[in-house]
């Protein structure tokens, strides 16, 4: 058999064989046995009672909700706000179709297992992406990626990062051939400008999804750029991929789509911002290092920052010294996690899923560096039983930590799940039911109307970015006037007011006053589910209402 090879560069640096054949396990072998771990761990978080079709936070109502609501042929950016781009909804078609049959109820666990098998797929493309260098850096790449707590959590409801992944991970996979663009070896010709066409697809549709996906994707484009390749075909796909799903709603309401998008929600301001702390915390890892519920403090978050970074730093050093240069798949990995590390400490507001982005690339930087720095020894791995031991070890005591088994210990957040039984025996099957949380009504199926004049509001911290521009709450009351008159209208129309909010507090997604306190306490009385927080000035209690009649 001929020796094993890795490409630096326009150089060839052999890697001894017997190094290789240390290591028993082939790379597929271990991509499949991390993709049966992070399976494992993410159908573990749906098995949880009311995990599964149960009301556990705010973003995937909105996010099936927009999908249901474009199915009974209700037009987004026009008849009701929406602030990401439509490839979210578009992808939720089929569970919506399914909730259009059989209930919202079932579209939302369909949406939730969907989302599992996405991100579980992330974990095999992770792995395929960095296989030609060896079993280490697939183990480490799709392992990593597998127990990521940022990836867990995002993969427990239907939230945007695990698609937006997906669609990246695709279009590497399709733009690489081993280290190097597909095509580079072969010299320029139709294959490879083929597979970056498509590449560039994956990208443009992943920006549909959330915009963040022209990060990775200018990456990818300045190294098309830089080879003098391939640059042409992967910018028009790029084109094709965003605009293709985008077109439609720009026709059908211009000045929605553009104002929601690519102005609202790029130029949103809130009250404070999150510091450095939790941020740091959930892109490194250590917040399953934590007792749940308490935050590692900032000391922590950096040793763990300056360990990995340290890492890759001698990874790169020590190649450089042994005479491999980095390869195209080795600045793609690097730039793009420094870049989206970077963007990811710009947003004032801060979840836990908003790190999952970085998830991936950042598992491919690790994967690559650990296999350069094996490389870099120039020497056989010694007790290659041992190794595997120790790597199952280190699975099965991240597996067992992910399940939360330990003292009060977690890999991951779940958010907690709400019983809601009470609300569907008070309201009656097509009730006309207005929220300012679109989960619990999905949850016992009463998110669609019968009557043809119900509002269609669906995400209710949208409604208010886009009626104040992105100003939010920072706005003035002139500004804050336009989100009023939008719920004065939605309360005339309704028979059933839930408030939900945040934290019990219905003050932080609708802009109260006193004119419209005053309306809705003189036509609404709370019937069940009182909030523990007590209205104050102009802000009602949350609970679950009843028109006066």
């Amino acid at each position: 058999m001929p020796p094993a090879t890795g490409t630096a560069g326009t150089r060839t640096v052999p890697v001894r064989p017997s190094a290789a054949a240390a290591w028993p396990l082939r790379p597929g072998v271990i991509i499949a046995v991390a993709a049966l771990l992070g399976l494992g761990l993410r159908v573990f978080q749906l098995t949880r009672p009311g995990y599964l079709t149960g009301f556990t936070q705010y973003d995937d109502g909105v996010y099936i909700g927009n999908a249901l609501r474009l199915v009974d042929g209700v037009i987004p950016y026009r008849d009701f706000a929406m602030v990401q781009p439509p490839g979210s909804m578009l992808l939720m078609v089929p569970a919506a179709l399914v909730g259009k049959a059989f209930g919202s109820m079932s579209a939302l666990a369909v949406a939730r297992i969907l989302t599992v098998g996405a991100d579980t797929a992330n974990v095999v493309l992770v792995g395929l992406l960095v296989r030609h260098r060896g079993p280490l850096a697939a183990g480490v790449a799709s392992g990593g990626y597998a127990v990521y707590p940022a990836a867990l959590n995002a993969s427990q409801s239907l939230f945007l990062e695990p698609w937006l992944n997906l669609f990246c991970l695709l279009g590497a996979v399709l733009l690489f051939d081993g280290d190097q663009l597909a095509g580079y070896r072969g010299g320029p010709g139709e294959h490879g400008s083929r597979r970056a066409f498509w590449a560039g697809v994956c990208f443009g549709f992943g920006a549909a999804v959330k915009i963040w996906a022209a990060v990775p994707a200018l990456v990818a484009w300045l190294l098309c750029l830089r080879a003098r390749r391939d640059r042409i075909p992967f910018a028009g796909g790029f084109v094709v991929g965003i605009v293709v799903p985008c077109l439609p709603f720009e026709i059908l309401a211009p000045s929605g789509f553009g104002r929601t998008v690519f102005v609202s929600e790029l130029v949103q301001a809130t009250h404070g911002r999150v510091g450095a702390n939790p941020r740091v915390a959930d892109i490194t890892g250590i917040i399953g290092l934590s007792s749940v519920g308490v935050d590692p403090r900032i000391w922590q978050g950096v040793t763990a920052a300056a360990v990995l970074f340290l890492f890759v730093v001698v990874a790169w050093l020590r190649a450089r010294r042994a005479g491999a240069r980095a390869t195209s798949l080795d600045w793609f990995a690097l730039i793009t996690t420094i870049v989206v590390i970077g963007m990811l400490f710009s947003p004032s507001e801060w979840y836990m899923h908003y790190a999952a982005f970085v998830g991936p690339f950042l598992a491919v930087l690790l994967g690559l560096s650990a296999a350069r720095l094996v490389a870099a020894r120039n020497r056989p791995v010694q007790k290659p039983r041992r190794w595997i031991r120790v790597c199952a070890g280190v699975i099965a005591a991240l597996a067992v930590a992910a399940m939360g088994a330990a003292d009060g210990y977690a890999v991951t957040k779940l958010y907690p799940a709400r019983s809601l039984q009470d609300a569907s025996a008070l309201i009656p099957p097509g009730a006309c039911v207005l929220t300012d949380t679109a989960s619990v009504t999905i949850a016992i199926d009463r998110f669609s109307a019968r009557s043809p004049g119900c509002p269609v509001v669906v995400d209710t911290v949208g409604t208010l970015i886009a009626t104040t521009h992105g100003k939010d709450f920072v706005a003035g009351p002139e500004v804050l006037q336009a989100d009023t008159q939008v719920w004065q209208q939605a309360f005339q129309h309704a028979d059933y007011v839930w408030l939900i909010g945040n934290n019990g507090y219905t003050g932080a997604r609708i802009a109260w006053t006193p004119a419209l306190h005053a309306y809705f306490t003189s036509h609404f009385t709370l019937i069940a589910m009182p909030s523990s927080s007590p209205g104050a000035g102009n802000v009602p209690r949350g609970g679950l209402y009843i028109r006066k009649s």
